[in-house]
C-alpha cells in the first residue's frame, strides 16, 4: 500500500516537471521570436528601405601609367541601370564623376585622369544608378610618372660618326641600361635634297647608316623612354646637336715608310726562300730559318713573313717594325694579308720610342694595338713624336703543324675629318 502511494506521487511529480519543461521551452521559443523580430526591425531601421541594392560594378578594370596622369579602362557588362561612375584617389581627397549612358551591349570606359601627383596611387571605383544605389568598390593601383623620373633620363651616347670617302654616313651608338625603359632614339637630319628627315632608331641598333645624308651636316637626336610596359606616355630627353664630319683618307705611306710592297724585298738571303727584310727591324726570334734569316719569304713576289713549325723554331716575342717620326694627327695602318692561319698571339701595334713592347705588354704599353687578323690599326698622336709601327707575334709549331702569317703589302694613311 505504501509503495503504491509512492509510485502515484512520483508519477504526479514527473507530469508536473514535464509541464514545467514544456512551458519553459515555449517561453524561450517566444522570447527568441521576439528577439529576432526586434533585430529585423533594428536592421530595417538601419537600412533605409529595408534592403541593400547594389548596382553592377565596373569590370575588367586596368589602369595605364602616364605623365602626371593615368588612363582608366573598364567594361560595363550586365547592369543597364548604371548612370555614373565615381573614381577616388589620394585617400579620397580627389575624385572624378563620369556620366554613363548604357546601351544594350557591353560598354567600354576609357578615360584619361590628369593632374595626378607622381608616385603610386590607389584608386577606388564605384558605379551608381539613378536612385543613388552604388556598387561594391573596385580597388586598383596605378603609377604616375613625372619630373622625378624625367631627371633620371640621359641621352644616348655616340661613340663615333662620320661620312666616308664613298659618302656613306655611319653613326656608332653607345650602349644603354634597358632598366631605364629606353627603347629608341629619334634622329633629325637634312638629306641631299635639303629636306629635313626624322627617323626612329631602335635601341638594339648600334651601327646605323643615315640614308642620303648631306655631308658635313649637323644632326639632332634625343632618346625615347617608356617607364613601364603599361605606360601610355613616352618620355624624351632634350635634343643634342652634333656635327658629322667628312672622312678623308690621305695616303702618306711613301712619306714615312719604306719597302712596303707589293713586291717586298730582302737585304740578304740564305738560299732561295728565306731572307732578312730591307728597311724593317726584325727581332732575332723571327730569324728562325737556318738560325740567321727570317721575316722575308720569297713568295708571291716577296712578303713579310712570320712562321713557326714544320721544322722552324717557335717565334717568341717576334717583332717586325719601322721607327719613324709622325706629326700630330689621326692615322690608319692597313695591311694586305690573305695567306695566314690562326693561333698564337698576333698584333698590329704602334708605340713610343724605338721599339715595340713584348707581346705580353702590347695591350698596356702601346699607343694603340689591334689583332693582326683585323688588318687595320687606327691611332691618334696628340703631338709630333717618334714611334715604332709594325707587328708583334708569338707563334708555336711542331714538325707537322705550325702557325704563319704572310703580308705582301702595307699602307699608312693620314685621316682627316672635314
Amino acid at each position: 500500500m505504501f509503495n503504491d502511494k509512492m509510485n502515484i506521487n512520483m508519477k504526479n511529480n514527473i507530469k508536473k516537471l514535464n509541464k514545467q519543461v514544456i512551458i519553459a521551452g515555449l517561453a524561450l521559443f517566444f522570447v527568441g521570436i521576439l528577439a529576432s523580430c526586434a533585430k529585423m526591425d533594428d536592421y530595417k531601421n538601419f537600412v533605409e528601405g529595408g534592403e541593400i541594392s547594389y548596382t553592377g560594378k565596373l569590370d575588367s578594370v586596368r589602369i595605364n601609367s602616364g605623365r602626371y596622369r593615368v588612363v582608366l579602362n573598364g567594361l560595363f557588362l550586365a547592369d543597364p541601370k548604371v548612370k555614373k561612375c565615381v573614381v577616388y584617389w589620394n585617400n579620397k581627397a580627389d575624385s572624378i564623376v563620369i556620366p554613363v549612358t548604357r546601351t544594350a551591349n557591353v560598354d567600354t570606359l576609357k578615360l584619361s585622369i590628369t593632374n595626378i601627383t607622381e608616385g603610386v596611387q590607389n584608386f577606388i571605383i564605384y558605379t551608381y544608378d539613378d536612385k543613388g544605389s552604388k556598387s561594391i568598390p573596385v580597388y586598383k593601383t596605378g603609377r604616375v610618372y613625372g619630373d622625378r623620373y624625367q631627371a633620371t633620363l640621359s641621352n644616348r651616347g655616340i661613340n663615333g660618326a662620320f661620312t666616308s670617302e664613298t659618302n656613306v654616313t655611319t653613326i656608332e651608338w653607345g650602349g644603354m641600361d634597358r632598366v631605364s625603359g629606353v627603347f629608341a632614339t629619334e634622329l633629325i637630319y637634312t638629306d641631299n635634297s635639303n629636306v629635313e628627315k626624322k627617323v626612329r632608331v631602335p635601341i638594339d641598333v648600334t651601327n646605323y647608316t643615315v640614308p642620303n645624308f648631306k655631308e658635313k651636316g649637323t644632326i639632332r637626336y634625343r632618346t625615347l623612354f617608356l617607364p613601364d610596359t603599361m605606360s601610355v606616355d613616352t618620355f624624351y630627353t632634350e635634343y643634342t646637336s652634333m656635327y658629322i664630319p667628312k672622312f678623308s683618307k690621305v695616303d702618306v705611306t711613301a712619306t714615312y715608310l719604306k719597302n712596303v710592297g707589293p713586291g717586298i724585298v730582302a737585304s740578304s738571303m740564305s738560299g732561295t726562300r728565306w731572307g732578312i727584310l730591307r728597311d724593317w727591324v726584325t727581332s732575332a726570334s723571327v730569324k728562325n730559318a737556318s738560325g740567321t734569316v727570317g721575316g722575308f719569304e720569297n713568295k708571291s713576289g716577296g712578303v713579310i713573313s712570320f712562321e713557326a713549325g714544320w721544322g722552324l723554331p717557335n717565334v717568341t716575342d717576334g717583332k717586325i717594325y719601322q721607327t719613324i717620326t709622325l706629326p700630330e694627327g689621326n692615322y690608319r695602318f692597313e695591311i694586305v694579308m690573305t695567306d695566314f692561319n690562326t693561333g698564337g698571339s698576333r698584333y698590329l701595334a704602334v708605340a713610343d720610342g724605338t721599339t715595340l713592347p713584348n707581346v705580353a705588354n702590347i695591350t698596356s704599353q702601346s699607343i694603340a694595338f689591334s689583332n693582326l687578323e683585323s688588318k687595320m690599326l687606327n691611332f691618334t698622336l696628340d703631338a709630333s713624336k717618334q714611334v715604332s709601327l709594325g707587328f708583334a707575334a708569338t707563334l708555336t709549331g711542331t714538325g707537322s703543324t705550325g702557325m704563319y702569317a704572310k703580308i705582301p703589302s702595307v699602307k699608312l694613311y693620314k685621316i682627316n675629318y672635314l
